[in-house]
């Protein structure tokens, strides 16, 4: 019996905009997202409210799943991309993410 990596969650206000390109193109959402506009992505971070990541607990703590979202921190949160690399589909990932 294999035993599944530990998955870390966190807010990742300085996620670097490759892990978000990576993650967006593994999940299925690069198709719809502008995965080529590098300064896009960037300003996609820099003006979201939260910023969360789901990485696994091995070396290197790979990113496997994100959500991106504008809140007032108090009511609502409204998610515009929540990401889960096909590998990891399926795994509860992003009900981690948005619990």
């Amino acid at each position: 019996m294999t035993t599944r990596p530990k998955v870390l969650y966190a807010s990742e206000p300085s996620l670097d905009a490759a892990e978000f390109r990576r993650v967006l193109v593994e999940s299925g959402l690069g198709v719809t997202r502008p995965i080529d506009d590098d300064a896009r992505l960037k300003a996609m971070l820099a003006n979201a409210d939260l910023v969360l990541a789901a990485r696994l607990d091995t070396p290197g703590k790979p990113l496997i799943g994100l959500a991106r979202g504008i809140t007032d921190f108090s009511w609502v949160c409204y998610i515009s991309e929540l990401a889960v690399c096909k590998s990891a589909q399926g795994l509860g990932i992003g009900k981690g993410l948005l619990d």
